[in-house]
């Protein structure tokens, strides 16, 4: 079955009016993801490099104490590995392949194929798809807002994030709550649950009176219940490696708990298997279905959601046996796309702007030590001149209060106008950090020359 290969461009990107403006010679900020996803590589590819629940936390510590970024946030979900970081040119997407080769046990070749990357506008504007659902799988799903909140929330646990990943992940949150909540994206869509559940309807033509065991009691097992129930399943078993887990969904759900090590005799009575563990390795082997058809004549219907996959691929191979992984759920995509294009192209429009305020900011950052620079000698003239001038005067504490007030006041509007400048030069991207350009705009050697000059003291 044809996959949805579109094009992922790899390697360094174009950057933009904005990005080039993050300003050579002065500490430019360079934004940037690094992932593989589903439309840059196949299953079997993506699950070696998923990170479990929790396993990705040693990895952002490690990107920052081995100086290959000074913020990170790890996002790794059934359909994408995705790794946003801040750092100080392109030689960290190496230094981050580097370690992930290492870190999951890949070959570092693999990873130069497969791996996108994506700087500044580019990154940010993935980022912002990603949250509003735009670049899913299913477009419109409501489960990746929540992924991408989580994966914030678990870097900054770890203080893995600064104010630039801070600003994007909360855009970018508002951006994705924003895109659902007025385009409507979301109001047609197929969840992965969903889909899942009619590729099953598509073989036994009714679920209801089937008999289905789900293996896995995260969310997404609890979201494929759901939908089993809306289709007239009755009869559910749940099984998880922690029993606790399975009986607390089961609970909620109506169905059965059962134990891990009765899956060989549930299978034997399960006309639909959906599993969704994250095990990291086969859950359901050959010879354990092989064993389930000597009992029974109906096929028996898996949908393996899980990254990395729960079931032994060879279990295909088996007759009846039908075998669905994850992207494996792109023919039924394809076919609800239509009804979702216009809400996802009015998505779009919506996070053009917002890419912008962002990059806007992001070059902002730039000028803010030289902003400091210009305020901190201007500072230092008044502070001088005040001193003078009071020395001069036989004034009263709240006069002389009156005129530092004053002198403060006329600081600050002096300045207004340089600021703005500065502000609007780093908008359009030019490079504050020249010579030329800070001699231009803060005089700094007449400042020297007023604050030092040795001349002939006048007396009062």
């Amino acid at each position: 079955m044809g996959r949805d290969r579109r094009e992922v461009r790899r390697g360094p990107t174009r950057r933009g009016r904005a990005g080039r403006g993050a300003g050579r010679g002065g500490g430019r900020v360079l934004v940037a993801v690094a992932g593989i996803s589903h439309r840059s590589a196949p299953i079997e590819v993506r699950e070696r490099v998923a990170f479990p629940p929790c396993a990705g936390r040693p990895f952002l510590r490690r990107l920052l104490e081995e100086g290959v970024a000074s913020e990170a946030v790890l996002l790794s979900t059934c359909n994408r590995t995705e790794v946003y970081l801040v750092a100080e040119d392109e030689g960290a997407r190496s230094g981050l392949l580097d370690m992930l080769a290492e870190d999951r046990g890949v070959e570092r070749g693999s990873l130069d194929e497969d791996t996108y990357w994506f700087t500044d506008e580019e990154a940010a504007h993935h980022l912002y798809r990603v949250a509003s659902s735009l670049d899913s799988m299913v477009v419109g799903e409501a489960q990746i807002l929540g992924q991408v909140r989580e994966a914030y929330r678990s870097a900054t646990e770890e203080h893995c994030t600064g104010p630039v990943l801070n600003r994007l992940f909360h855009t970018s949150l508002r951006v994705g709550k924003k895109v659902r909540t007025e385009t409507g994206v979301g109001d047609s869509s197929l969840s992965v649950p969903n889909v899942a559940v009619k590729l099953a309807e598509g073989v036994f033509g009714r679920l209801r009176g089937r008999h289905a065991l789900v293996v896995g009691a995260g969310e997404m097992s609890e979201l494929v219940v759901k939908q089993l129930k809306s289709r007239g399943v009755t009869d559910l078993r749940i099984a998880n490696r922690t029993p606790e887990r399975a009986r607390r969904l089961a609970e909620r759900v109506g169905g059965v708990a059962v134990g891990f090590e009765e899956l060989p005799s549930e299978l034997s009575r399960a006309d639909v298997v959906v599993s969704s563990t994250g095990s990291g390795e086969w859950v359901i082997g050959r010879e354990m279905v092989a064993g389930a058809l000597r009992d029974r004549t109906d096929p028996i219907f898996f949908v393996d959601i899980a990254v990395p996959r729960d079931v032994d691929p060879t279990v295909q191979t088996l007759e009846p046996v039908f075998v669905y992984d994850i992207d494996d759920l792109q023919a039924v995509v394809e076919r609800n796309a239509d009804g979702r294009r216009e809400a996802a192209e009015a998505g779009e429009a919506m996070i053009g702007p917002a890419v912008e305020e962002f990059m806007g900011w992001i070059s902002s950052l730039h000028a803010v030590p030289l902003i400091k620079e210009l305020r901190d000698g201007a500072e230092q003239i008044r502070r001088h001149e005040l001193s003078r001038a009071l020395r001069r005067m036989d004034l009263s504490p709240g006069e002389a209060e009156a005129v530092e007030r004053m002198s403060h006041s006329l600081v600050n509007k002096l300045l207004h106008g340089p600021i703005s400048e500065i502000k609007a030069l780093a908008e359009a991207g030019h490079p504050l950090g020249s010579a030329e350009v800070r001699r231009r705009l803060l005089a700094l050697e007449g400042l020297e020359v007023e604050l030092h000059r040795s001349g002939p003291k006048t007396t009062p």
